[in-house]
């Protein structure tokens, strides 16, 4: 008996996918509003629900099985909109404190303009122009990001010991689809058909699946105050940079605070009576390193001799949180780069020796 194919037709999929990803923004956009545990969770909020606006927008006008032109173009004008809250986002990521209102007013402006003369002239002109637009402030966004990202990891790495939830690792693999999926959106809005709107849907939908997960996991970055001012260049160099050099060294070697695994520079500058800034500027110029290189040297070492010693039966992740490490990836990580194999295969190594 010969099997029947099922045919779907593209409309009911186009209509399947619109309902889709409109349910995932409301619930998640819902989900953070009530949640609102960081400054990051608002601004995300609100992105999800005027993109879930816009979804619904679209199965309204566009609920035609063939709208008019103009409706189409006008439909894609307001989603241009949006184009600038996906920014606010990344910006705020990379730049904790960067949205402010006045800030969104600015970069929307654009936008609204050219929605506006689109409304008014019903002009195909200014479409494109919109259209142009969009496509090189996204780009822009981009460039921006990929000069952001590093700053913002370096930053990290000079003030924390533990990067877990709070690097920017996943945006890189994020960027990479962003482009993907902006070559998508800007060939829906040429070519507009129903394939291409279901393509973009279904983009949409994993785009911002993977961004409320990260930004679920994602810490804040907060900074501590400087309590006490720098040590001026010629006082460090005569008198108190041997004095704070071995205080240093006593504190890591002797009291071994690297076993705390929150550790942070700011702590560290507290109990050697100077800050952040100057205990950061001294690792990197004096000693060529990052504070979070720093710490996780030390730890790093104790886990290999913990892995040298025949009868010690504790697994490699107990040892390695022992040693101050609270992410088993940044140990393996750390550990590669420092030794050049995998934990496992040197205490397989130092066993045999």
């Amino acid at each position: 008996m010969a099997l029947s194919t099922i045919y779907i037709a593209p409309s009911s999929l186009l209509l399947f996918s619109q309902i889709c990803v409109s349910c995932l923004l409301l619930t998640a956009g819902i989900y953070f509003f009530v949640r609102r545990e960081k400054r990051l969770h608002c601004l995300l909020s609100g992105t999800l629900l005027f993109w879930f606006f816009l979804h619904v927008k679209d199965l309204l006008l566009l609920s035609d099985a063939t709208p008019s032109e103009y409706l189409e173009y006008l439909c894609f004008s307001i989603d241009m909109l949006a184009v600038p809250t996906c920014a606010f986002l990344l910006f705020e990521l990379t730049r904790p404190g960067w949205f402010t209102w006045r800030k969104m007013v600015l970069h929307e402006l654009p936008f609204l303009v050219l929605l506006v003369l689109f409304v008014c002239t019903s002009s195909t002109v200014v479409y494109y122009i919109d259209l142009a637009v969009s496509l090189f402030y996204s780009l822009w966004v981009t460039m921006l990001l990929f000069r952001a990202i590093p700053v913002y990891n370096r930053v990290l790495r000079e003030n924390f010991s533990n990067t877990e939830n709070l690097d920017l690792e996943w945006l890189w693999k994020l960027l990479i689809f962003f482009i993907i999926f902006l070559a998508i959106w800007v060939y829906s809005a040429f070519q507009i058909s129903m394939n291409a709107d279901i393509l973009y849907n279904v983009g949409s939908g994993i785009l911002w699946a993977v961004i409320c997960y990260n930004i679920y996991k994602q810490q804040p970055l907060v900074l501590a105050e400087e309590t006490t001012s720098p040590v001026p260049e010629t006082t460090a160099r005569d008198t108190y940079q041997p004095e704070f050099a071995k205080e240093l060294v006593r504190l890591f070697e002797e009291q071994k605070i690297w076993l705390n695994p929150h550790l942070t520079i700011a702590e560290v500058a507290q109990q050697l009576g100077s800050n952040r800034t100057y205990l950061s500027d001294y690792l990197n110029r004096t000693l060529g390193t990052t504070f979070y290189e720093y710490v996780n040297e030390y730890r790093v070492r104790a886990v290999a001799e913990q892995l040298a010693i025949p009868e010690c039966t504790l697994t490699i992740e107990a040892i390695s949180e022992n040693c101050g490490f609270n992410s088993v990836s940044t140990f393996r990580r750390v550990f590669i780069r420092r030794y050049g194999c995998t934990p496992t295969r040197y205490r397989d190594q130092q066993i045999r020796k």
